[in-house]
Order: structure tokens, then C-alpha cells, then sequence
């Protein structure tokens, strides 16, 4: 039993220190994102994705997991990105990208994880 939880307690320190890094869903994958500060504020982000599935996404959403330079957390926020009127709906191989105002004090860095995304044909993945 003592060493199971050695093992247990040991992967968990191990888990839990891993850098922070982007995490996609169902053929969407994140490219890039990047806060964006002013005067030293974080004021928003940019994320960049691609779908990599075989179908037309129109909405996808994610988790924001903001850090400072050292890698201590700073917050998380939800962000969403939809077609509509003014934006057309990712083919398979397009990519989408997208601004999010989000105040997230001694934020320097955001990663991106896709929570949920949605197709033209009504299917869905996800939370």
C-alpha cells in the first residue's frame, strides 16, 4: 500500500509540474496564442486555430489559462469564436483566427484549451 501511494504522490508531483502548453479537440488544433499588453496590463489575446477535422466548423470554444513569466497562474477565462454574418465557416484545412478583450492582472502568457466545437452538418464534440 506504501508504495502505491509513493507512485500515486509521485505522479502527481510530476503532473502538476509540466509547463503549461495549448490543448485542441476534434480535429481543431491551436496554432498560436499571445496576450497582448499595454503599459504592462494584460488586455486581451489572440489565438489562432486550425481545423484539422474532415468537416466545415462554424463555432468552437476554449479555455484561456493566463500565466506570468514565472508559469504561476494568473486566471482562466472562456472565449468563443462563431460564424454568423460577417464570418464565414472553417473548411476542413482553414484556419480561424480571433481577438478576446479579457483584464487579467500580471498576465504575460495565455494557453489555449478547446473546450467544445460544433459542425455545419449539426454534430458536435465535446463538454
Amino acid at each position: 500500500m506504501k508504495l502505491f501511494t509513493l507512485v500515486v504522490l509521485l505522479f502527481s508531483i510530476t503532473w502538476m509540474s509540466l509547463p503549461p502548453a495549448h490543448s485542441g479537440l476534434c480535429g481543431i488544433d491551436v496554432v498560436k496564442a499571445y496576450s497582448q499588453n499595454i503599459l504592462g496590463q494584460n488586455v486581451g489575446y489572440y489565438v489562432k486555430l486550425t481545423n484539422n477535422s474532415s468537416k466545415t466548423v462554424d463555432a468552437v470554444s476554449w479555455t484561456a489559462n493566463f500565466y506570468n513569466n514565472f508559469e504561476d497562474s494568473k486566471g482562466k477565462k472562456t472565449g468563443k469564436w462563431e460564424s454568423g454574418n460577417f464570418t464565414s465557416s472553417a473548411k476542413p484545412g482553414e484556419s480561424i483566427t480571433d481577438l478576446e478583450g479579457a483584464w487579467v492582472d500580471g498576465a504575460t502568457k495565455v494557453f489555449i484549451k478547446v473546450t467544445r466545437v460544433h459542425f455545419t452538418d449539426g454534430t458536435s464534440c465535446g463538454k
